[in-house]
């Protein structure tokens, strides 16, 4: 089973990722993540993608491309894979659709996940992450607050804000979105593969809706 999350920026496909994978045991992909771990290495190549990153701009669909093949041939997954923030337009589902035709796989499911731009703003200027253990806080959700101002509740650890998670940033990306990424709504449903979430609710209802259109099948 394959599943895509289609989103805008912080509409919660990391969350929904890591629900999928620990029911469906499915091996996640974040082209996003990859990036981000090519940025921190001191080289040539990391900078021009950090300087992409934190612009809001997109990475080169080549470079993407590349790192997605070399990923995907040194982790495979019997169960599947679910791609949180890719294809991030039509070319890039085309290529995905033969990259995945050559391993005789397709998308099973695309999951939208629909939210205001205003909630999507307060989640992304307020995300603070641990410099440990990862763990995601939000300065802007009394629910999602550390117990102390800038330190994990977990382990005790600094929390850090990413580069790319200011408003600028944020604008360039959503623009990115509504431009380049909106088009795969037509493109998924013309495959009668797309199935609309609301995301503006609490994880649990999110993942709720999601798990009713896989059991449904």
């Amino acid at each position: 089973m394959n599943i895509i999350l289609l989103a805008p920026p912080a509409a919660g496909k990391g969350t929904q990722s890591e629900l999928l994978i620990k029911k469906y045991q499915l091996n996640q992909i974040s082209t996003g993540d990859l990036l981000r771990k090519i940025a921190s290495n001191d080289s040539k190549l990391g900078n021009t993608i950090k300087k992409t990153l934190a612009s809001g701009e997109l990475v080169n669909n080549n470079l993407v491309f590349q790192v997605l093949e070399e990923y995907m041939d040194k982790n495979t997954s019997e169960n599947g894979y679910v791609f949180d923030g890719f294809p991030r337009d039509t070319l890039q589902a085309e290529k995905l659709d033969d990259i995945l035709e050559n391993m005789n796989q397709k998308i099973d499911y695309v999951f939208y996940l629909n939210v205001s731009k205003e909630i999507l703003l307060k989640r992304i200027t307020g995300r603070r992450l641990c410099k440990s253990c990862g763990k995601v806080y939000n300065i802007n959700i009394d629910l999602l607050k550390p117990k102390m101002n800038s330190i994990c509740d977990n382990c005790g650890q600094e929390l850090y804000r990413r580069e790319d998670d200011n408003e600028s940033s944020f604008e360039t990306r959503y623009q990115n979105y509504k431009i380049q990424t909106q088009p795969l709504i037509d493109y998924y449903q013309n495959k009668n593969i797309l199935y609309e979430i609301d995301s503006s609710l609490e994880k649990e209802e999110v993942f709720k809706q999601i798990e009713s259109f896989i059991e449904k099948r």
